[in-house]
């Protein structure tokens, strides 16, 4: 006999199914009212490509955000649900239990009444379960069923464009049929099948204004309704219907050309322009310079890295050897290391080995080298590539009678001094970093300049002394000569006078020419001693472990060694005579002795620009009234652009298909018009005339 409580236990697992069943079926109802709703919006305004690919994840979003909400409301709930939980909502539902069932399954109850067991067990309790489950899936399965019979009843193709969207499902969109009916031109899909070497599928695009394809590649523009004609650089191109839709397949035209399709009501322009495949680029990695050889023997490795945006097809090292001399040349040729690639291989490597003993070099020769590579055009090809070229030359014998000689490298002394300007950007360093490293690296660093501020010290000092005559000899010295004889001094001008003197063997008495304050050998050397006691206050500072303070110093030298170098310049006493001219009797007598150079031919006006900017300011006014009509004129306005404005060309294209789509098009219109005009022309000031 089934106790009460195993009753509640099964009546617990129906409840729990039923509700794990209706959150099931309102996912479902849910996921698929987003995507009937999105197929009702693409019917009514058509959807970018970009917001139908977004459906898919929302609806699955929406289906699982329900089945969420149905978990935590009902199915958790009825799962875990209390047999005193359970009992009341019977005891609610069937009042003549009279708490019976409540009675039988309550815990604090020790015995239950056999009179209270016999009621329980004679009242019915599993119709009321069945009751409650059929109301409870009732509702969502029957929205899920009215869900999915209206997406049943929707066009072929139109759940495909929101559930799996993709490129030239245009004329799959729900009531094209009935559009197209009214329009057959209203929406075109063009698809672009590219030339078979290269590998590419073919790719669709869904109403455009222009199309640019690889030359050779085939142009198929497809539509619903009939009536339709083309007609492509004054050739007629019948269309070939089929189930309600016309086609019309072209090869891609060599320039830009403008297919007009005319329809029963209007005519629309659809830009057709080509692109030419490019050449495959390769690297030469090995050899990586030119070279000399001494003699014709060894072997050259070759190396090369290729690269093709649609294929590569074969490539090889091709070597050129020149022999002779004077006007007599001969030339050989061959190739090495020749490969094949397999088909859509875009990127690629060629190795090989130059044998030098096998060519026959003779001195003089030279030899050219260069990787080659083509692709698999077979339409305008095929396409070869080259890369740089390398040369080898062999050395003659008369290369190696001149002698050579290095250059000998600076003495010692001079390869270890620094210069003024280097000693105060290196002070100005070590201040700013003596925060930084401590006053112990600070005192090292420091006097580690100062050695190199009183080497440099020195050095201006023997220049003085050496204009001077001064003995150089081994045991004549100066102050600041480096010898221990004593505590340095800053030099003075008496001392240097008193050099001069001696090195003239002149009487000291007698003043020398340029009397006044200073002579003249004192005025030539006087900024060097001022920079050499610069220098010397500067050393005294970093000896002390102050970079601060011998900065200053520093500056004052540098200023010195200039004034110095000025000081040595010759000028010319008075004006230079001024030189008169008879422009009249001078003027067209001068003769040209050499060849003019070429001139570079300036790039060509661009005549038709005014008329260009004069038709678009024209057909401004048609676009509230012929939007369709609009669009077509623009894009007849791109055919007249030059080639390679490529701008100008896009910015038109883009404001096409913004007037067609409709809506606000002031800022795709802007941007044509400025791309139009070019470059507006700058002026740095005002003309003579204020204009």
């Amino acid at each position: 006999m089934t106790t009460p409580r195993e009753r509640l236990a099964s009546a617990r697992r129906a409840f729990g199914l039923a509700a794990s069943v209706r959150g099931v079926g309102v996912a479902g109802a849910s996921a698929l009212a987003v995507l009937l709703t999105a197929t009702l919006v693409d019917a009514l305004v058509g959807m970018p490509m970009p917001l139908r690919r977004l459906i898919l994840p929302l609806a699955v979003a929406a289906g699982g955000a329900a089945l969420i909400a149905e978990a935590l409301r009902r199915i958790r709930p009825a799962l875990r649900a209390s047999d005193e939980a359970l009992a009341l909502w019977f005891e609610q539902r069937l009042p003549s239990l009279r708490y019976a069932l409540v009675t039988a399954v309550d815990p604090q109850v020790a015995s239950v009444p056999p009179s209270i067991m016999r009621e329980v067990e004679e009242t019915p309790l599993e119709p009321e379960v069945r009751r409650a489950t059929r109301r409870l899936l009732l509702q969502p399965l029957a929205l899920l069923a009215v869900v999915t019979l209206a997406l049943l009843a929707a066009p072929d193709g139109a759940i495909a464009r929101v559930t799996a969207p993709r490129a030239g499902d245009a004329l799959a969109r729900a009531g094209e049929a009935s559009r197209a009916a009214r329009d057959p031109l209203a929406t075109i899909v063009v698809r672009v099948v590219p030339p078979g070497y290269t590998g590419l599928g073919a790719t669709s695009i869904d109403d455009p204004s222009s199309v640019t394809a690889l030359a050779g590649s085939r142009i198929v523009v497809e539509g619903r309704g009939d009536g339709v004609t083309a007609l492509l650089e004054s050739r007629e191109i019948a269309p070939a219907q089929r189930d309600g839709t016309w086609r019309i397949a072209f090869d891609v035209p060599p320039r830009a050309a403008g297919l007009r399709l005319r329809g029963p009501a209007r005519e629309r322009v659809l830009v057709v322009e080509s692109y030419a495949d490019s050449v495959p680029v390769a690297r030469l990695d090995a050899p990586t310079r030119d070279s000399v050889l001494r003699s014709a023997r060894g072997a050259v490795a070759l190396r090369a890295d290729l690269r093709d945006d649609h294929g590569l097809a074969d490539a090889a090292f091709e070597y050129i050897v020149s022999s002779g001399a004077g006007e007599t040349y001969t030339f050989r040729s061959g190739r090495v290391g020749a490969r094949a690639f397999a088909a859509g291989a875009r990127e690629g490597r060629i190795e090989g080995t130059l044998l030098l003993d096998t060519l026959r070099l003779a001195p003089g020769d030279l030899i050219h080298l260069r990787a080659l590579a083509r692709d698999r055009n077979d339409v305008s090809g095929p396409g070869q590539g080259a890369s740089e070229t390398r040369t080898i030359r062999i050395a003659r014998a008369d290369e190696y009678d001149s002698v050579s000689v290095d250059p000998m490298p600076p003495t010692e002394p001079e390869k270890n001094a620094l210069s003024q300007r280097m000693i105060l950007l290196m002070t100005t360093e070590l201040r700013d970093r003596a925060p930084r490293i401590g006053s112990a690296a600070v005192e090292r660093e420091s006097r580690r300049l100062a050695v190199e501020q009183t080497k440099l010290r020195k050095r201006v000092g023997e220049v003085i002394f050496v204009r001077l005559s001064e003995d150089q000899g081994e045991h004549a010295h100066f102050a600041g000569d480096g010898h221990e004889h004593g505590a340095e001094k800053p030099l003075d001008p008496d001392q240097v006078l008193a050099a001069a003197q001696r090195a003239a063997n002149v009487d000291p008495t007698r003043q020398l020419e340029g009397e006044g304050d200073e002579t003249p050998v004192v005025a030539i050397n006087k900024p060097l001693l001022e920079a050499y006691n610069h220098m010397w206050r500067a050393s005294t500072e970093l000896e002390t472990a102050n970079p601060a303070g011998a900065i200053p110093w520093m500056q004052r030298a540098i200023e010195a060694l200039q004034r110095a170098r000025a000081a040595e310049r010759i000028y010319l006493r008075g004006r230079p005579p001024r030189v008169v001219v008879d422009l009249a009797k001078v003027r067209g007598t001068g003769r040209e002795k050499s060849a003019p150079p070429a001139r570079e031919a300036r790039a060509p006006l661009d005549a038709d620009r005014a008329a260009r900017l004069a038709r678009f300011d024209a057909l401004l006014g048609s676009i509230a009234a012929d939007p369709l009509a609009a669009a077509d004129s623009l894009l007849l306005l791109r055919l007249s652009l030059p080639g390679s404005d490529r701008a100008a060309a896009q910015a038109l294209d883009a404001a096409a298909d913004a007037v067609r789509r409709g809506g606000d098009v002031t800022a795709a219109l802007q941007r044509a018009r400025r791309s139009l005009a070019g470059a507006p022309v700058r002026q740095d000031g005002l003309s003579p005339w204020g204009r």
